[in-house]
């Protein structure tokens, strides 16, 4: 469908700039009609719609979120927020514009942001739903802010620990290519010159590096290969997906790093969801999209459907294992209490400090099995050229004596 830039006059007699999708003008002056906005000029623009190219960064999000929150709390209207940051964050400029023609065309905040799904998330978009219907907009727009807060520390502590195991990985990797690919082929010549008997391991490794330098091109193709599966699979097919993601659960090590995210995200979704004043089936409805893993999703949609025919929340959860023992405890607690959000919170507490000594964990184990399993491939490289070498000298020196 095509988009058109347009401007238009409201009742109160402003200007009004933005950009909707319509079939032809006659369509948009219909669609601006109904929002009351009178049109004066229209012009079709040759590009994507701009919810589907729209897109803000966590850190952006964050940025946005903390001026809103702050801007409310001072009585600021929320327009008149949202033009102000737009005129500082003029990189996406367009998007707030956008969003300052909906609201003024009489759309909710919350509305307006389903419109661009790809800068923000549905649980951003429900928990501003929520505070909108509750009249808590700027407390739970501060809701917000610790919750992205968290996913960029977590994001932040997981690329901080791969940098050291990713740098001893590529420098290997370049002093194993640099053997197999330069100095082990100009020994060889050298060696067969003398009639050198060679011993195993550097028959084994010429006959890699003949492999490599004839056919290096087909370890690029499955890697690649390997990769744009997985990436087409894991979007495309839930039954793919499930399958990634209940191998990824199994890794030693790694699966239960996975299944620690996955509970801190449910947790935090939770509290922040209820908090802001959202029934336990619509946060579970959402959670399970969010949640991060199929498994775990496929679990929580089982546990909504009891709970929909009646059962407790922590009574559905005790029927599959995938759920820890902790959060049933806590769930439990919070039904008895009638204070969810809080034991929610608690957990939230819990998977804030076992996260990163989870994180830690996982690369504590990593970067020594790198540096084990990369020095082994080392030395036998290392023997395959240094063995037929000595076997050389000893040769030569016995037919000196």
């Amino acid at each position: 469908m095509p988009v058109y830039s347009y401007v238009a006059k409201n009742p109160r007699g402003e200007t009004i700039k933005g950009t909707l999708e319509a079939l032809d003008e006659v369509q948009l002056r219909a669609i601006l009609k109904e929002k009351s906005l009178y049109l004066l000029e229209a012009k079709e623009e040759k590009r994507k719609p701009l919810k589907q190219r729209a897109k803000l960064s966590r850190r952006e999000l964050i940025t946005f979120t903390i001026h809103l929150a702050t801007s409310l709390e001072s009585g600021i209207p929320l327009v008149t927020a949202i033009q102000d940051f737009s005129e500082e964050f003029k990189a996406k400029k367009e998007l707030f514009e956008n969003l300052v023609s909906m609201l003024q065309a009489g759309m909710s905040f919350s509305d307006a942001l389903e419109n661009f799904p790809r800068a923000f998330p549905k649980v951003y978009v429900s928990i501003v739903m929520a505070g909108e219907a509750t009249g808590n907009l700027d407390r739970v727009l501060w809701d917000l802010v610790r919750f992205l807060e968290w996913q960029e520390e977590v994001s932040r502590q997981v690329k901080q620990a791969s940098i050291y195991p990713i740098i001893v990985i590529l420098m290997v990797i370049g002093v194993i290519t640099l053997l197999m690919t330069f100095t082990l082929p100009r020994i060889v010549p050298i060696l067969k010159s003398y009639n050198v008997e060679l011993p195993w391991v550097t028959r084994m490794f010429i006959g890699v590096s003949e492999w490599f330098q004839n056919y290096w091109w087909v370890i690029i193709l499955v890697i690649a290969g390997f990769f744009l599966f997985y990436k087409l699979t894991y979007a495309y097919s839930i039954k793919w997906r499930k399958f990634w993601d209940k191998l990824k659960l199994k890794i030693p090590v790694f699966g239960p790093l996975q299944h620690k995210l996955a509970f801190s995200r449910f947790s935090h979704y939770m509290a922040s969801l209820y908090k802001a004043g959202i029934g336990l089936i619509q946060a579970l409805s959402i959670v399970q999209e969010v949640v991060g893993n199929e498994v775990i999703a496929e679990s929580l949609s089982r546990v909504k459907e009891r709970v929909l025919a009646g059962e407790k929340i922590s009574e559905a959860m005790k029927t599959d294992p995938i759920f820890p023992k902790l959060v049933i405890r806590m769930m439990a607690v919070g039904e008895e209490t009638g204070r969810i959000e809080v034991t929610l919170e608690k957990v939230s507490d819990y998977y804030d400090r076992e996260v990163p000594a989870a994180i830690r964990r996982f690369f504590a184990v990593l970067e020594p099995s790198i540096i084990i399993l990369l020095g082994v491939v080392v030395l036998f490289l290392a023997l395959a050229i240094f063995l037929p070498i000595y076997k050389l000298a000893s040769s030569i020196g016995a037919q000196a004596r």
